[in-house]
């Protein structure tokens, strides 16, 4: 389900009655923002300028959600602000016509990025940029640990041979593959190695 963090005072009361297709969460201060984006990981941020630093400090440490700021009176100076860090701005008073129409053209091209994405458990795969996320924050991997997740990923739940895991590094190295394995499952990837196929699997869940 698209999720919605919203923070203003004229959307802190019937917004679910707008969007009721949407999961809705409703911070009331700067510091309840950062506990909520902390806590749970959300699809758009509509925040009232007022929050413009949470927000761009949000942004400094990885956050890629978009945000759509609200401004209670127009400034030049603000919109060029609220652009530096977020995707959208509206302007008081609402009409919550073109904020439904704001909103549902942010779901429609989240939906269409997801084409792009991978997700296993609370890492998100970026085909494109070939970049890792946990949660907002990315992963930093070897070139080698990003050929491999990707076709971990590609193929999860299915045997992946050894030796086409060695010919994609171009490598005929056991040991290093096991390294590089090693380190992708302290990540939190459940990789497996099965003797009788000599094949790795990447599950879906962990085992029991």
């Amino acid at each position: 389900m698209y999720k919605i963090l919203v923070c203003d005072p004229a959307l802190q009361y019937g917004i679910e009655t707008l969007f009721p297709a949407y999961s809705i969460t409703v911070a009331q201060h700067s510091d309840e923002i950062i506990d909520l984006t902390y806590e749970n990981h959300h699809d758009l941020y509509i925040v009232n300028f007022i929050y413009f630093e949470t927000i761009r400090l949000l942004k400094e440490h990885g956050d890629e959600t978009s945000t759509l700021f609200i401004d209670d009176y127009y400034d030049i100076m603000h919109v060029k602000q609220a652009f530096s860090v977020g995707d959208d701005y509206l302007l008081k008073p609402l009409a919550y016509e073109e904020l439904k129409i704001r909103v549902n053209y942010h779901y429609q091209k989240l939906s269409c990025c997801k084409n792009d994405i991978i997700i296993y458990e609370l890492f998100y795969y970026h085909t494109r940029t070939k970049q890792l996320y946990h949660g907002t924050s990315s992963v930093k991997l070897s070139p080698s640990e990003t050929i491999l997740i990707a076709l971990f990923l590609m193929h999860k739940n299915k045997p992946l041979a050894k030796y086409i895991l060695l010919d994609s590094l171009n490598s005929n190295s056991e040991g290093s593959l096991r390294v590089y394995i090693s380190r992708l499952k302290k990540l939190g990837f459940n990789i497996s190695y099965s003797w009788s196929q000599a094949s790795y699997i990447l599950f879906e869940e962990k085992e029991e």
